[in-house]
């Protein structure tokens, strides 16, 4: 406490405790105002104090000021004035009675938590901004909080999913890993880059990459965990067409590397065939004969493609599709009656469309193997080609059989190449090729598949345009 008379400026009492504050004894007798202003008062607030004299010797008003002053070691301190004027002591009209408070502790304090806020709040802005998916959770696996790309990914907003278990967001079959993860966390270990799989509001699966690391309390307890998800489906999308591209370019090569090597064996066959051919005066060892040298001119066709002897489409002329299948089925008949599947046929006549004859039988082939690998108990194949009137204007071939099927979780990858459900005799090219090839006529591929001990078989429906790719008007 002090009291200051401002007329005399000079203090003429004060406490013990005014002399804690300042840093002086009482031998250093009182401080004037002057003094008080230009040696203890911080140059910043200087003017502060001035105006807050000011105020209350001229209005009346109580006396406040806040600020920073000097200690004589040069030490920074922050103090709190308060005091009104006291017409009544000692006779003078400029008598101040106040008291001081050193509130550096409070001040400091203060400071700490404005700045703690401020970080909080950035932090959280960081946290509700980030393109990543960010989440708390409790050592029970109970969701504790859920930023906005969460809802993005997930579909969940944080009231649907804050106190429920995050067990929601995973496919059971993946549960396990969410106690191994807790148990890392109660040990205090961080999990980084943990590549999984999470579930949807929408069913949808999708592929994660997850780091979790422990949540401590003041006393470095372990009471949650913090999530970060980043979904990487697109780039796990990406890296399986690289690899693909990188299969198919190695398999074009070796496939190149093979075709040379087997052209001229081939020619020596086709030669030998040739000087055969007279000797064989059998009409059914005959028929044989004409449809072994058909499909070796079939492979050199194949082989020659391979090397880019010439141009595919140069020999795309019009053909009757329907010819196309039957000479596939004469091939493939005798391996149908071999593996007791009966043969179901439906051929009316049909326009001719231009094609790449080499090109059709390759997929038509492809696809008679498929369904004959998918009997091996034997069954029904039937083999249609029929007319579409409906717009597109074209003519659709379908091979169904009732073999054992494809599972649902198979069927989106059937086209994809290397993929195949045969681990033992399947190489995945097969309908990969057949794909690229009826496209590239200008026309699309569907395949369906039940596996149900019921209603089981697939059925592949091939359509091609009347006027296709390669029908233009120099085509003969």
């Amino acid at each position: 406490m002090f009291v200051w008379d401002t007329v005399a400026d000079r203090g003429t009492w004060e406490n013990d405790r005014m002399y804690e504050i300042f840093g002086r004894t009482p031998g250093d007798g009182l401080v004037n105002g002057a003094a008080f202003l230009n040696s203890v008062v911080h140059t910043d607030y200087r003017e502060e104090f001035q105006h807050a004299v000011q105020a209350t010797l001229q209005n009346g008003e109580a006396l406040y000021f806040q600020g920073r002053i000097h200690l004589p070691d040069k030490t920074l301190r922050w103090i709190e004035v308060k005091g009104q004027l006291q017409s009544d002591i000692g006779g003078s009209p400029g008598v101040i009675l106040g008291t001081i408070r050193d509130i550096t502790h409070g001040r400091r304090d203060a400071e700490i938590l404005r700045d703690s806020s401020k970080r909080l709040a950035e932090l959280a802005a960081i946290v509700e901004s980030s393109d990543d998916v960010i989440l708390s959770k409790d050592l029970n696996g109970i969701i504790t909080s859920w930023n906005a790309a969460a809802t993005r990914v997930f579909g969940y907003s944080a009231d649907e999913m804050i106190g429920q278990s995050i067990l929601k967001l995973i496919p059971k079959e993946f549960h396990s890993d969410e106690k191994t993860i807790i148990e890392q966390v109660r040990a205090g270990r961080r999990v980084e880059h943990f590549e999984t799989v999470r579930l949807t509001k929408s069913g949808q699966l999708i592929e994660v990459s997850l780091t979790v690391s422990p949540v401590k309390d003041e006393d470095g307890q372990v009471i949650g965990a913090s999530k970060i998800l980043r979904e990487i489906s697109e780039r796990k999308r990406l890296e399986q067409s690289l690899l693909q591209a990188e299969k198919i370019a190695a398999t074009g090569r070796m496939a190149a590397t093979i075709a040379h090597e087997i052209n001229n064996p081939l020619e020596s066959v086709m030669n030998l065939l040739y000087l055969l051919r007279p000797k064989v005066t059998d009409p059914e060892g005959a028929d044989y004969l004409n449809t072994a040298e058909s499909e070796l001119s079939r492979v050199s066709h194949i082989a020659k493609q391979t090397l880019g002897y010439y141009r595919e489409h140069a020999s795309a002329r019009s053909t009757s599709l329907t010819e196309i299948v039957q000479h596939a089925i004469s091939i493939y008949e005798p391996r149908c009656v071999a593996a007791n599947i009966e043969l179901r046929t439906s051929f009316p006549v049909l326009p001719k469309i231009v094609l790449r004859r080499g090109e059709m039988m390759q997929v038509i082939s492809n696809l008679l193997m498929n369904a004959i690998y998918a009997m091996p108990a034997g069954g029904v194949l039937s083999v249609s080609v029929e007319d579409v009137q409906s717009f597109p204007h074209g003519i659709v071939l379908t091979i169904q059989d009732d073999g054992v099927g494809i599972e649902p979780h198979h069927l989106p990858k059937v086209f994809e190449a290397f993929f195949t459900t045969r681990s033992t005799i399947g190489t995945g090219i097969g309908l990969f090729v057949a794909k690229q090839f009826v496209e590239a006529h200008g026309g699309h591929i569907t395949i369906e598949s039940q596996t149900d001990p019921s209603r089981h078989g697939t059925t592949v429906s091939v359509f091609l345009p009347l006027s296709t790719t390669y029908d233009t008007p120099s085509t003969p």
